[in-house]
């Protein structure tokens, strides 16, 4: 068994250090922005639950440049999805910002769907009213306001908290604080840093305030949960909204994947005091 896993994990790996710069693709094809684990994770899923042939592509390799013959493309990472397609390509992107729309393509969001997100916040808090929500860009004016219509339904006022830097956040917790019963920070790479976060989990454990993280990744750093799906939930999503594509069916600009699980920092919240049902 644990064989069989380690093979699972490093085949991708393994497939990506043994591909040349460019190569002959047929009209389908996964491009990576590097070797990454993270790029290597979505990868490793995408694989596995993509039915049909798509080459692999690493846009890292110098002189890489992209097949002529590519007609359907799934992206991996901001380098990937930032290339220039061939003219009339169908794209799906995941691990990347938002790019500005373009026909035929397709992002897989890093942010949970809005409505199940407040659910499962409301269902681990159930005193939480008043969610701030804190971005710079990532994911968009589109994402908040889909957040806005859930929060009606799920009873919670979305507060945005939108940030031009990291040199903001203290400031404006300050200014929020008595104002929310929680804050959420979505993934957004301008407000990830190391200082920011101990900001953040400082700012929470000291108050009281729950926070909510992008990614389970950051729990160590002091978060009190995250709704979030995973890399491989990326891939795999990536996966299926190709094939659809290819099917010939109608996909939605932007697609959340199908799995996002809430993780909770259990060795912090009687410390930090947090309101959380646990």
């Amino acid at each position: 068994m644990k064989e069989a896993y380690f093979i699972r994990k490093i085949a991708p790996a393994a497939a990506l250090l043994l591909l040349p710069c460019c190569l002959a693709a047929g009209e389908t094809a996964a491009v990576l922005s590097g070797e990454s684990a993270h790029y290597l994770e979505a990868y490793g899923a995408f694989h596995t639950a993509f039915a049909g042939q798509a080459d692999l592509l690493d846009a890292s390799k110098p002189g890489f440049r992209l097949p002529d013959d590519i007609r359907y493309a799934a992206a991996f990472g901001a380098r990937a999805a930032a290339l220039r397609y061939p003219p009339g390509t169908r794209l799906v992107y995941a691990l990347a910002p938002v790019l500005a729309p373009r026909a035929h393509w397709h992002q897989v969001s890093l942010a949970p769907a809005p409505l199940p997100a407040l659910e499962a916040f409301r269902g681990l808090q159930p005193g939480l009213r008043r969610l701030a929500v804190f971005w710079a860009a990532y994911p968009g004016e589109d994402y908040l306001e889909a957040l806005r219509e859930a929060g009606e339904t799920a009873g919670i006022e979305i507060i945005s908290a939108r940030l031009k830097s990291a040199d903001s956040i203290p400031e404006r917790l300050r200014r929020l604080l008595g104002k929310m019963d929680a804050f959420w920070l979505l993934p957004d790479p301008v407000l990830i840093t190391e200082s920011s976060l101990r900001v953040f989990a400082s700012f929470s454990c000291a108050n009281a305030v729950p926070f909510y993280a992008p990614t389970r990744g950051l729990l160590p750093a002091g978060a009190s949960a995250s709704f979030s799906p995973d890399f491989r939930d990326a891939g795999a999503e990536a996966a299926r909204v190709l094939a659809a594509i290819k099917a010939g069916e109608r996909v939605q600009h932007v697609v959340y994947p199908a799995s996002s699980r809430l993780v909770v920092n259990e060795a912090l919240v009687e410390k930090c005091r947090w309101p959380l049902k646990r």
